[in-house]
């Protein structure tokens, strides 16, 4: 997320998942986005 500015799209797409899997998987481990 760092690397991307916190472009949710851009990590999940250099990740190989989804961007709804991205987006569950921060909230499962309650990581905080900032932008």
């Amino acid at each position: 997320m760092e690397e991307c500015g916190g472009n949710c799209t851009k990590s999940a797409r250099i990740l190989g998942i989804s961007r709804m899997t991205l987006y569950n998987k921060i909230r499962s481990y309650g990581i905080e986005v900032k932008k």
